[in-house]
C-alpha cells in the first residue's frame, strides 16, 4: 500500500482526486471542512465544521467530528458515490438503494486528502477470552476436562496457598484440583498447582487427589515438571471454548416488558 497525500487541494482538483478514486474503489481519508445532509430513515443536518471524512472500498462512509470515537454520520455501502463541484462547495454523494438513503457532505475546503492504492488484510479477527470466562465455561461444561467429572466449585480457596481455579471430584470419588492458563503453561504454572495439589495433601492426608493443569499448550520442560510431580495436562481447546460462549450468548434472550407482565411482575 502506498497512500497519495495531496495538502490543500483545490476543491477543482479534489473533485478529479475523488471522482478517479471512487471509480477505482479506493480508500479514501479526508480532513475537511463540512456541512453534513442525511436523509433517509430519518432527516439529519450537521452543521459546517472541520471534520474527518473516510470513504472505504467497500463504500462505508464515515463521518467524525474531532472528539469522540463513534462517527456523527455514516453509511454502512453506497450503491452510488459521486463527487461534484458547484459552485464554492464540493458534493460528496452516498447513496443506498435498500433502504434508500442518501449522506451529502458539502465540502467548504480541503486541508488533506490521502488516497490509499490498494489495501490487503485477509487477517482473521478472534476475540480473546479471559481466563475467568474460560474457567466458567469448563465448570458448567467440565465434559471438556475429561468424562464423568463433577464440580464442586470454582475459585476453591486452598489454606496458605490462594485459590484454586477449579475444584472436583472425578469419576471413581477422587479429588481433583484444577488450575485453567489461557496461554502456554510454563514452569510457573506447574509449580502452581503443586503448591495447591500438596496443601490439599496437608489438610486431607486421607484424601486421593488429582492436580491437572488445563491450558492451551505447555512447554516441554514444564511437561517433564509435570510428570515429575504426579500432575496431569490437558489440552485446552480454544475454539470449541468460544463457539460454547457465542452459542450460550445467543440463546439469552433479553424478557420482554410483556412477558414480564404475563408473569405478574411489578417494578420495585
Amino acid at each position: 500500500m502506498k497512500p497519495l497525500v495531496f495538502t490543500h487541494p483545490p476543491l477543482q482538483v479534489a473533485e478529479l482526486l475523488l471522482r478517479e478514486a471512487f471509480s477505482k474503489r479506493k480508500l479514501i481519508v479526508m480532513f475537511c471542512r463540512c456541512s453534513v445532509v442525511y436523509e433517509g430513515r430519518s432527516a439529519t443536518i450537521l452543521g459546517e465544521g472541520d471534520r474527518l471524512v473516510i470513504v472505504k472500498p467497500d463504500g462505508a462512509v464515515l463521518v467524525h467530528r474531532p472528539r469522540g470515537y463513534s462517527p456523527v454520520n455514516w453509511q454502512p455501502d453506497s450503491q452510488l458515490l459521486e463527487a461534484k463541484l458547484e459552485g464554492d462547495v464540493l458534493l460528496v454523494r452516498s447513496l443506498r438503494a435498500k433502504p434508500r438513503e442518501l449522506l451529502e457532505i458539502r465540502v467548504s475546503r480541503v486541508d488533506t486528502l490521502i488516497v490509499a492504492e490498494e489495501m490487503v488484510d485477509n487477517a482473521e479477527f478472534q476475540e480473546l477470552i479471559d481466563e475467568a470466562e474460560i474457567r466458567d465455561t469448563l465448570a458448567r461444561h467440565p465434559e471438556l476436562i475429561e468424562p464423568g467429572l463433577r464440580i464442586v466449585t470454582v475459585e476453591k480457596r486452598i489454606e496458605g496457598r490462594g485459590y484454586a481455579d477449579i475444584y472436583g471430584v472425578d469419576s471413581q470419588g477422587r479429588h481433583v484440583v484444577i488450575e485453567v492458563k489461557r496461554v502456554t503453561a510454563g514452569r510457573e504454572a506447574v509449580e502452581q498447582l503443586r503448591r495447591y495439589v500438596d496443601a490439599w495433601r496437608k489438610e486431607n492426608p486421607q484424601a486421593p487427589v488429582r492436580g491437572i493443569l488445563v491450558a492451551p499448550s505447555i512447554t516441554e520442560p514444564a511437561a517433564k515438571l509435570l510428570e515429575e510431580y504426579g500432575l496431569e495436562f490437558r489440552k485446552l481447546d480454544l475454539k470449541r471454548i468460544r463457539k460454547i460462549l457465542e452459542e450460550e450468548r445467543k440463546g439469552k434472550k433479553q424478557p420482554s416488558l410483556l412477558s414480564f407482565v404475563k408473569k405478574g411482575g411489578s417494578a420495585g
